[in-house]
């Protein structure tokens, strides 16, 4: 008896403990709007990992939305991560999800709470990166995934994330490389890990030092066996054309991107 009621004062503790860095590191939340986005499961699976040694201290907020809040952290090892904490309470969250994890054969039984499907979807994320990063695609590199809590590499310098494309401010010739490079990065996707991004646009492209650029947001992305594969595709050739042809880059038909990424024509057979 005294040994369990020394667990649960621990547990209490350790929950207690996380749930102070929280609030001392991001100040847009109040106690009473933390109370509600992050329950006791989700600081206690972070306690876990700070355990681990995968965490070691937290550092401020990098974004923060209606499904999850990521931020800016440290390993034991001193390297910068980031740690991405889907929201379980997010009521809308099955509403689009369920034809991705569906189709998802690596994930498995998942369940029907909204709590395991944000799992799974979590889980699904990093199973995305964890095959594109092995094939050589610009994303962060995948540490862990607990439960709601994915842990991957930072990508910024001192403390400040690289710019999404959006953000930037360049000129033609260098938005021109830049293309180059994102159509590079989807063929790298779409040959080397079978994946495609599904949702790639000025949003979730990185820009890094020397016009490098990284991938984000893998969570929506599907294999290219998925059914409606190509028409993910054809959005994000779509996207990405249009973006780079509004800063004064000369862009490939939507036809030829598709082929230089697939290696064949719209809606023909994968071989």
């Amino acid at each position: 008896m005294e040994e369990r009621w020394a667990r649960r004062l621990e547990r209490q503790e350790a929950i207690a403990e996380v749930r102070n860095r929280f609030l001392e590191k991001d100040r847009s939340l109040d106690r009473a709007a933390f109370e509600e986005v992050f329950d006791a499961q989700t600081l206690l699976t972070v306690y876990r990992l700070m355990k681990r040694g995968l965490i070691e201290d937290f550092h401020g907020v990098i974004s923060a939305g209606k499904e999850s809040r990521i931020y800016h952290a440290t390993s034991k090892q001193r390297e910068e991560l980031a740690v991405k904490i889907y929201l379980v309470n997010n009521r809308e969250f099955r509403r689009g999800r369920l034809e991705y994890l569906q189709t998802d054969v690596r994930l498995g039984r998942i369940g029907g709470s909204v709590r395991k499907l944000i799992y799974a979807w979590a889980k699904r994320e990093f199973l995305n990166l964890k095959q594109a990063h092995e094939a050589g695609v610009p994303v962060p590199k995948p540490h862990a995934v607990a439960n709601n809590v994915l842990v991957m590499s930072f990508l910024g310098e001192n403390g400040q994330r690289y710019p999404l494309l959006r953000e930037t401010s360049l000129g033609a010739d260098e938005y021109a490389v830049i293309y180059r490079r994102v159509v590079e990065g989807m063929r790298a996707l779409y040959r080397g890990a079978e994946l495609i991004h599904g949702d790639l646009s000025e949003y979730n492209v990185m820009c890094g030092p020397d016009l490098s650029v990284y991938f984000i947001d893998l969570s929506q992305a599907v294999l290219i066996h998925h059914p409606r594969a190509d028409f993910y595709l054809m959005r994000d050739v779509r996207n990405v054309n249009r973006f780079f042809a509004s800063k004064g880059v000369e862009v490939l038909g939507e036809e030829e991107l598709f082929e230089q990424v697939a290696g064949r024509k719209p809606y023909e057979p994968v071989a």
